[in-house]
Parts: C-alpha cells; structure tokens; sequence
C-alpha cells in the first residue's frame, strides 16, 4: 500500500511522498534560497547548512502520524496524527541537540493545536505502515523506527511547554515554513480540496511571481 497523506471517501487523493516532495520544494525556493538558514541558525545555534538541513527534515517528517497502519487502513481521518509525529521527531532528531527538540516541538504545533480539550489517546495499534517508514528514511536520511515510539501526553506537553518558555522564537522559526509548505502542497495536490490557508498561499506565491515579471523583467 502507498502511504496517503489525504483521503476523500476512502480514495487516496494525496500521497506522501507527493506531499512532502510539493512542500520541499516552497521550503527551498521560498525560504531557503533567500538565506532563511543563516537566520535559522543564529536562532537554533546552529551552522546555515546545518540549519537548512534540520528544516527539510523537519517538514519531511511533520506528518509522520499519519503512517500509522491504523490510519492507512480505515482511510479517513488522522486525529492526533501531529502529536504522533512529534513524537517520532523528538526521537529521531536527538541528534540536532536542542535545536532537533526544537524542531518536534515545530512539528507538534503545525496544526495550531496547543490547547486541546480532550486528551490525546494512545492508538491502538503503535505499528507504522510497512512502506513508510522506508520512504521517510530515503526523503530524510534519518533512521525511522517501524513504531510510534510512544509517551504519556501529559508528560510530553509539559516539556513542550517548557521548550516554547525557553525557546518561542526558535520554534516559530521552523513552524511558519512548516505551516506555509504544508498547506501548501494540500492546495496543490489536492484537487481544490486544500485548506483556506492553502489558496491564500497559492495566490500569494502568484501574485510575487506576477509582480517579478512584470517588474524585475521589465514588462509591461
């Protein structure tokens, strides 16, 4: 089964891997071309090309969640699938230090869903779908685990809301480009079933163009 990112009645409208390939290409044509990284990594403490480099895989893995067999099975929904994803990052981006806690923390935020009024549950089933966490891997060129590596939500929140005490700045540093690529690549690949945020990016993105041309190129 190919990993989906979106489904609509039970058929798969968006894979994956088009999603996050779409959204890589705004990070790097919108941001990282313009030398988001050097300002990445002042805020993260980090080298630009290392910066650059926690930035793609962040994106790459903000839907992580979503490849719970679980989810790719009954193809529907994905609730909670961000807190899901947070969780996989928080693991395998340890290696960033506290730049890659950063970046989950980016990760877990990515659908505004900070205050929640219920609390996020435990799936029933940890296992991811075979063919992700190979795709993630091939994307990122992070090790995946086959697993949610799971812990209590309470727990997790309250490092969050440490990180966020600590390191807001930061944080949101990752997240606009995550938030931005995201709705993105719904808008695109989706048929016109994206988001609100989702045109208003495509349109934005198409009215600079337009103004380059008729500006910066010299017509008229």
């Amino acid at each position: 089964m190919i990993p989906c990112a979106y489904f609509s009645n039970g058929k798969c409208i968006e894979t994956m891997e088009a999603h996050i390939k779409r959204g890589l290409e705004l990070i790097d044509g919108l941001y990282l071309a313009r030398n988001y990284g050097v300002f990445l990594g002042r805020l993260l403490e980090l080298d630009p090309t290392t910066a650059e480099d926690l930035l793609r895989k962040a994106y790459v893995l903000h839907d992580m969640g979503k490849c719970l067999e679980t989810f790719q099975n009954r193809r529907g929904g994905f609730g909670y699938h961000e807190f899901y994803s947070y969780l996989v990052a928080r693991k395998v981006l340890a290696g960033f230090g506290e730049a890659g806690n950063v970046a989950s923390v980016a990760i877990l935020l990515h659908h505004h869903d900070w205050i929640r009024k219920t609390i996020v549950k435990r799936p029933p089933s940890l296992r991811l779908a075979e063919e992700c966490p190979g795709l993630i891997q091939v994307l990122s060129g992070l090790e995946v685990p086959d697993k949610i590596p799971w812990s209590e939500p309470v727990e997790e929140y309250s490092r969050v809301e440490k990180t966020l005490q600590s390191n807001l700045r930061a944080v949101y540093s990752l997240l606009l480009p995550i938030v931005i690529a995201d709705n993105y690549a719904a808008a695109i690949n989706r048929g016109g079933k994206g988001s609100t945020l989702g045109r208003e990016v495509v349109e934005s993105i198409s009215t600079r163009l337009l103004h380059w041309i008729r500006f910066d190129c010299g017509t008229k």
